[in-house]
């Protein structure tokens, strides 16, 4: 197959340092990098990117099986550059196929409608959203970012919100739109149907997340982008652990375990009301842990640190939960000599005290 190319250049005060930066975090995320610094290679889903330094800048060249997954890569590249170089202005502007068009939406943006909403348990309130073209978010990676049109954010004829459009680079640029972004969970997704669910976790009016979900109504408009974040692995023996946060991520997963899978997954919740009926392989067993009143974390902590792990299996360990209780778990596991780089993970969902997209929320 021929694959879709795509070009451009980004101009840098220290190219060098900017490219190993990069790199570096490529496979900190699981991505395989390869070649000299001068002339590196990094593997994406369907792809691959090339970037060369050049005097005062990196030429970058990315190659894909379809438009989709070019820009995707695309994204992903300029999106991570400009990061680690925040007070430069790198000019990437790509050229070739699937050039961006003025004014264009995002290509893995879509704008969908709550159909419907259920509640699971007290706390837990299930959005069904729906929208034709679904069928990128199909995918291993079960996190998107949900748009919260905000108050006056109506723009078309049916109040359709002003939604974000496309920089050059492959970037979203949100000037004038009244959005807040949030990140969640895809619990489960029916593309051929247009159908997409979102558990949310209910607490007032304390974030947007939960008051959207306490007020949505079928025809509300909502913005997806994604996916992204990654899937939890699954090897010989697999732990998973996580508040209710991470409760639909660890749901999705056991569904789509293999029937002889092996290990444990521990949740932690506010009390027993909140426990689900989550169908899950009889090698994985299942552990609620209630709060009742203790803190948020306290039980996860010391259920995760107390787990018994196999002398003689290939293990896989995946957590997500509070900042401070995930920056706790990876300490632990990272001084164990069997849990090499790679083996486990312990994400930051949350911040006691801190919203996401604040600048103390650093998201670990």
């Amino acid at each position: 197959m021929t694959p879709f190319i795509a070009e451009a250049r980004a101009h840098a005060a220290a190219p060098a340092a900017l490219l190993e930066k990069f790199l570096e975090h490529m496979v900190e995320h699981g991505l395989t990098a390869e070649g000299p610094l001068a002339a590196s290679q990094v593997a994406f889903p369907g792809g691959k990117a090339l970037l060369r330094l050049e005097d005062g800048g990196i030429a970058l060249r990315i190659e894909a099986e379809s438009l989709d997954l070019l820009s995707d890569a695309k994204a992903s590249v300029a999106g991570h550059l400009e990061a680690f170089a925040p007070d430069e202005a790198l000019g990437i502007v790509w050229a070739g196929a699937g050039a961006v068009q003025p004014g264009s939406r995002p290509h893995n943006f879509r704008a969908v409608r709550v159909l419907r909403s259920c509640d699971i348990t007290p706390r837990m309130r299930r959005i069904t959203l729906r929208a034709p073209d679904l069928h990128r978010f199909e995918s291993r990676m079960m996190h998107v970012k949900i748009l919260i049109p905000g108050e006056g954010s109506g723009h078309g004829p049916d109040g359709e919100p002003l939604w974000p459009r496309q920089s050059p680079s492959g970037q979203a640029i949100f000037d004038g739109c009244a959005l807040t972004r949030r990140t969640y969970t895809i619990r489960r997704i029916d593309a051929a149907a247009g159908e997409l669910d979102i558990d949310f976790v209910l607490h007032g009016d304390a974030s947007p997340g939960s008051r959207f979900a306490l007020r949505a109504r079928p025809g509300d408009w909502l913005g997806l982008t994604g996916p992204g974040g990654g899937d939890i692995p699954v090897r010989g023996w697999t732990m998973m652990a996580g508040d209710e946060t991470a409760l639909p991520a660890i749901a999705r997963a056991l569904e789509g375990m293999a029937p002889d899978a092996r290990g444990v997954a521990m949740i932690e919740v506010a009390d027993a009301a909140e426990r689900q009926d989550l169908a899950h392989p009889p090698g994985v067993s299942l552990r609620w842990l209630f709060r009742d009143g203790a803190p948020c974390g306290a039980m996860l902590l010391q259920a995760a640190l107390g787990q018994d792990l196999p002398e003689h299996d290939d293990i896989a360990i995946w957590a997500a939960c509070e900042a401070e209780t995930a920056r706790s778990l990876r300490t632990h596991w990272g001084g164990q000599d069997r849990l090499r780089k790679g083996r486990f993970r312990a994400a930051a969902y949350w911040r006691r005290g801190v919203a996401e997209g604040s600048a103390e929320d650093d998201q670990d």
